[in-house]
């Protein structure tokens, strides 16, 4: 299987080119997994990984346009069997290639494979808050609260691309990710492994970052889309709720609004199971995810002010019938007296990174 790489840059050809040359001389860990072949100067030595790089493409552009329209462009060249975009916020493992590679060989019916990811923020590695175990039956439910696979981690087949009207669609800017991996779903599943197999790094210059209202005005707009079977008129309203306060991770200003949302996730999960069939493990998985999501939401509530909103939550007992806290992550919420002023400092500090793997939420565990 060969896997061709998607690499943007301004103005380095000359450092592609010296760099790349290096990498291929070297003996390093990532020369050993990653070669260039554009064509080799001389046949691959066979200790090296099978996953090889078939492509590395270099294109001229007018401007310094971030990686979207150079990636753009070159994708009808693509040759090779998958493709790995490659931004410049991302850093990956040695291995990351040949992992990915194996899980696609494996798994004919995925079109798409994300990795769990670290985020470097201020010289520090945090781990997101995803939790293991999800599988593309999972993920198709998940995309539609939010956006869990990371761009700098995935890994597609580039024929499945293809079979789309276009590869990334330049109107949905930034949140083009999010529509490729809807649009996607219309062809195969989505996974996300569990290794970590990427760091993404986060920083104030991140597009996600200074983009956010536009590429959360995006999102709310896929999700109308997808929404729209199930809820009909009601999906516009419901996405910007879904988008403010599973997305973008604000928290509900009051027990009425995380009613509504609450009655949100229950339609949404009644359609989506209505429309998939899902088979019992994959549905109590859904229900697990969603009450996940609903206590996390009622505890960011609580924990800005609002301690009243753990009533809701407690009213709606089957949306929270898949997930229970522990007593001390629910007593400690309402001990908690300066929620405000933290979650507003978690929100400055978060941003709206869209699938960029953020950690909203202190973790918690069921069992605590």
């Amino acid at each position: 299987m060969q896997v061709s790489v998607l690499l943007t840059t301004y103005n380095g050809a000359d450092f592609c080119a010296r760099r790349w040359t290096a990498c291929w001389r070297s003996a390093s860990p990532i020369s050993r997994s990653w070669w260039w072949m554009t064509p080799p100067p001389t046949p691959p030595p066979t200790c090296w990984r099978p996953a090889p790089i078939h492509a590395f493409a270099c294109c001229a552009a007018r401007g310094n346009w971030a990686w979207r329209r150079p990636a753009i462009s070159v994708f009808p060249t693509v040759a090779a069997s998958i493709s790995r975009p490659r931004t410049t916020d991302d850093l990956s493992r040695p291995e990351r290639l040949a992992v990915q590679a194996a899980y696609l060989d494996a798994h004919p019916e995925v079109v798409l494979a994300g990795s769990e990811v670290l985020i470097s923020e201020h010289g520090r590695l945090r781990p997101t808050d995803h939790r293991p175990g999800s599988t593309p039956a999972l993920m198709r439910w998940m995309l539609h609260l939010d956006n869990p696979i990371t761009w700098s981690s995935v890994m597609f087949r580039a024929e499945a691309a293809r079979r789309l009207d276009r590869f990334m669609r330049q109107e949905y800017e930034p949140a083009d990710d999010f529509d490729l991996f809807h649009r996607l779903l219309a062809v195969g599943g989505i996974a996300r492994l569990d290794e970590t197999l990427a760091v993404y790094r986060w920083h104030r210059a991140n597009t996600s970052h200074g983009q956010k209202d536009r590429m959360l005005g995006r999102a709310a707009t896929l999700l109308a889309d997808a929404y729209r079977p199930w809820l009909g008129e009601d999906a516009p309203a419901a996405a910007v709720l879904v988008v403010r306060h599973l997305v973008d991770r604000q928290p509900a200003p009051d027990a009425a609004t995380l009613a509504r949302l609450g009655g949100v996730l229950e339609r949404l999960q009644t359609g989506f199971c209505a429309a998939t069939a899902p088979d019992p493990a994959t549905a109590a998985q859904i229900e697990a995810h969603t009450a996940r999501v609903w206590w996390l939401a009622t505890r960011a509530a609580v924990r800005s002010g609002s301690p009243t909103a753990l009533r809701r939550w407690r009213d709606a007992a089957a949306l929270g019938a898949g997930f229970r806290p522990g007593a001390r992550d629910i007593a400690g919420s309402l001990r908690r007296r300066h929620g405000a002023r933290a979650a507003a400092a978690g929100t400055e500090r978060i941003g709206a990174n869209v699938g960029q793997g953020r950690c909203p939420w202190t973790p918690i565990k069921a069992e605590s």
